[in-house]
């Protein structure tokens, strides 16, 4: 018998009655009426209900058991997520259906899913059987996959059967148990195993066309923008193709290429480049420098079959399942790879300095979530339907551009619940599904970012969200733009951005109605060009952090009312040296901080998240979150007396900050202290310059006076 249900909060009395129901509607041949929704709603959810699943979603929160999306037939039918993160994917099948656990089809289709979705555990079941596999597992064989199996007469007896209750997926036990599998190869995860294939094929191509293109004499700049759309045309179509948008063109044109033995294969996927032209009219696949170099076919051959499965068979890909956040971090992380060429060779080469100089750091999902929901989703709630309809989104350094596609999917998901799902909604008279996806993003969404491949990269990926059979896809560089966002002088550089020009109907309107994103931040050098910029005279005050001009610009962007929300270095709230802009932005209106400690793991500076409406408004109440779930609200006057915003601490531990500043002298009032001094241990404070303390990490301000009191008396 395994352990009490009491310490894994397991119904078993439930488990029980399900187990009784089952046998007797076999014993009386009820079972065969039994299909796929019944054997669901009867026995499968009410399983994994006494297994402490919230499987009703209840109060809609984020440990949620929810449907998948449905995509071109296939999918799992649940996720179960614990804060938002899923921990397994469920297929669940019909009682009549014989020898599941051994259907290749089925197997496949839950194994690959899973890894598709960065999640290590799938399950199939049909209540008779329960299979569980390890999606990480790497086997050529579908068997190698399987983890245990249990059936109802195992449920109160198998201590394997407590593993997948919600309790023991909150301990992680299961991915400890699967740990005693040593010599279990495991798959890299999708994004990892993705990135290595990206930047494998960019190589490959850019080798092959400086091999043999060398009459061309191409440029550096050249080679970068033909790969880059070579690729990009390739993600598109196998999109479509896994979406069942198209046939599977790609791989039939490769595999008949071969069977004849001969020919060029560049000049058979070219004719798919045509066929996608006609039917979707995008730039992406209008005639580029791309179609007129040549390719061997054996390098074209490793991309087009790479882009569907590795060699050995271990993994497959599968675009129509691959999330967008995944994707957008491969891109940010592949356009740190630069591409140098020579006259006869062409090698990547991974430059963590350039990302770092550039600030390229991919944003994490629940950051930009959190600032979408904050920002549109509040100017949502507060705006009629044809203001919704004519708001104005930026993201001033877009990147690949994932706070823009977030924010295309909460107006998606406004106006379906507005209008009604794509099968029956009518967005105006005559208007459809799709001409309402256009519309968002032509009229909705903006975006700038320095890096050509980087813009191009995020137009492709919101003509991703859009993408449908036989519809002509719009054409977004009047939305999605090259340029400097922080110089508008030509003279000072040859992506200068004059905002008036590039967008001037907004801008004559006022501005745009929210400004989001994850500006670069790096301190600015001496000879950095962005030191001639208006915004830098305008903040500087010592050391000066490139963020801190996007903040200035940011703000100036917007229109009166308008949101601003930005993941920005935590510094913000309490260093000096961002004192000018610290009192630009608190003329507007805070409406939460968000501490979310070290966001970036290649980045050694701690953030917060801060969002702020372009009001003015006396003293009104700021939304403080810590990074450990507790929060509270705090007047913002409270910034204004003391430049001093503690993230990190409760109320009650605020009245001990209040009391230690009684009486005191600060040290900032009698000496000059550029930094300060800092106590680093597990909990630490900071003794700044001109402020109190700052409190990092979660500091229990308590301990580390009583341990300091006690260090004194000792040594006394």
């Amino acid at each position: 018998m395994i352990e009490t249900g009491e310490k894994y909060k397991i119904d078993f009395e439930r488990i029980k009655e399900l187990i009784e129901k089952y046998e007797a509607d076999k014993k009386s041949g009820e079972i065969k009426k039994y299909n796929e929704e019944k054997t669901k709603t009867d026995l499968i959810l009410p399983l994994f209900e006494a297994l402490g699943w919230n499987t009703s979603n209840r109060m809609k929160r984020n440990d949620s058991v929810s449907p998948e999306e449905k995509i071109s037939n296939k999918r799992v039918d649940y996720g179960f997520r614990i804060n938002g993160i899923p921990k397994f994917f469920l297929e669940a099948k019909s009682l009549k259906e014989e020898n599941m656990d051994t259907n290749s089809k089925y197997v496949a289709q839950a194994i690959d899913y899973a890894w598709m979705k960065s999640c290590s555990w799938a399950i199939l079941t049909n209540f008779e059987t329960i299979a569980v596999y390890n999606a990480d597992w790497k086997s050529p064989y579908l068997s190698g996959n399987l983890f245990f199996i249990l059936h109802p007469s195992d449920f109160l007896t198998d201590s394997r059967f407590k593993l997948l209750s919600k309790e023991s997926f909150e301990k992680d036990e299961i991915d400890k148990e699967a740990l005693k599998y040593g010599k279990k190869q495991i798959k890299k995860r999708i994004d990892k195993q993705l990135l290595e294939d990206m930047i494998r094929f960019r190589e490959t191509l850019s080798k092959d066309i400086v091999k043999n293109n060398q009459s061309r004499n191409l440029s550096q700049d050249d080679l970068d923008e033909a790969v880059q759309r070579m690729l990009d045309r390739l993600i598109f179509i196998r999109n479509a193709e896994d979406r069942r948008l198209e046939e599977n063109k790609l791989l039939s044109n490769v595999r008949q290429w071969s069977a004849k033995g001969r020919g060029e294969l560049i000049k058979e996927i070219a004719k798919v480049y045509s066929f996608y032209d006609e039917q979707y009219n995008s730039k992406l696949f209008h005639h580029n420098l791309s179609d007129d170099l040549y390719i061997d076919n054996e390098a074209l051959e490793e991309v087009i079959e790479g882009l569907n499965h590795s060699k050995d068979g271990s993994y497959r890909y599968d675009f129509s399942i691959i999330e967008s956040d995944v994707l957008g971090n491969i891109y940010e992380q592949y356009l740190g790879n630069i591409l140098k060429k020579t006259s006869k060779r062409a090698k990547l080469e991974e430059s963590k300095t350039h990302r770092k100089e550039q600030g390229i750091y991919y944003t994490p999902s629940y950051i930009v979530d959190y600032i979408i929901k904050n920002t549109l989703g509040e100017y949502i709630k507060t705006h009629t339907p044809e203001e919704i309809r004519r708001v104005r989104i930026l993201d001033p350094a877009c990147g690949s551009g994932s706070f823009l596609i977030r924010a295309y999917k909460e107006l998606e998901n406004y106006w379906n619940q507005q209008y009604g799902t794509q099968e029956t909604l009518k967005f105006d008279e005559g208007e459809s599904f799709y001409s309402m996806k256009v519309e968002i993003l032509k009229n909705n969404i903006f975006g700038v970012d320095l890096d050509p491949k980087a813009v191009e990269i995020a137009q492709l990926n919101l003509l991703l969200q859009i993408s449908e059979r036989k519809h002509r896809l719009p054409l977004l560089q009047n939305n999605i733009k090259v340029g400097n966002s922080l110089i508008d002088d030509p003279s000072i550089s040859d992506r200068a951005f004059k905002w008036e020009n590039e967008f001037p109907e907004i801008m004559k309107e006022g501005g745009f109605d929210i400004v989001i994103g994850n500006p670069p931040y790096y301190n600015i050098s001496s000879n950095d060009i962005l030191k001639s910029t208006k915004e830098f005279s305008e903040v500087a005050n010592g050391v000066v952090n490139s963020a801190s001009l996007f903040m200035k610009k940011g703000k100036s962007l917007l229109k009166k009312s308008g949101f601003l929300g930005f993941i920005i270095p935590k510094s913000f709230l309490v260093v000096d040296s961002w004192e000018i802009i610290r009192d630009n932005i608190l003329e507007t209106k805070f409406i939460a901080i968000k501490d979310v400690s070290k966001a970036f793991e290649e980045v050694g500076l701690e953030q917060v998240v801060i969002i702020n409406q372009n009001i003015k408004e006396s003293n009104p109440k700021v939304l403080i979150e810590s990074g450990d779930g507790p929060s509270y609200t705090i007047s913002q006057s409270f910034f204004k007396e003391r430049h001093l915003i503690l993230t990190s601490l409760s109320p009650s531990l605020m009245n001990i900050v209040n009391k230690i500043e009684q009486g005191t002298v600060r040290l900032g009032d009698i000496a000059d202290m550029p930094r300060g001094v800092t106590v680093r241990s597990n909990e630490f404070v900071s003794i700044m310059s001109k402020d109190t303390v700052q409190v990092l990490g979660g500091t229990n301000i308590e301990r580390f006076l009583i341990q300091r009191r006690q260090k004194k008396e000792t040594s006394t």
